[in-house]
């Protein structure tokens, strides 16, 4: 997909860099409760870096990253259609609730 597709879907679905950033927070939340019976898998994410390499200009890399998997026929646009429904649902809940 071109960037040019990619920025008509978001313009379509009403999502901006900042939505993103709160879907991939989401993931993120429940990557760490994941850890909860693990606080050692925790501590190693930490200190690491992994956690500081999954966050640096993580809204980026994911639009980067759904491009090139479109461009390569592993992600068809009802996917990421479904995809983007779903950031853009987050979207309206974080709206709901005044963040």
């Amino acid at each position: 997909m071109k960037p040019m597709k990619m920025n008509f879907l978001l313009k379509e679905y009403d999502i901006e860099i900042d939505d993103i950033r709160w879907y991939l927070a989401s993931l993120l939340t429940e990557k760490f409760l994941s850890f909860r019976d693990n606080k050692h898998e925790l501590n190693y994410y930490i200190w690491s870096g992994k956690l500081e390499e999954d966050l640096y200009n993580m809204e980026e890399k994911f639009l980067l990253d759904m491009n090139d998997q479109f461009e390569k026929n592993l992600l068809d646009e009802a996917t990421l259609r479904e995809l983007l429904s779903e950031i853009s649902n987050l979207k309206s809940e974080r709206s709901k609730k005044g963040k």
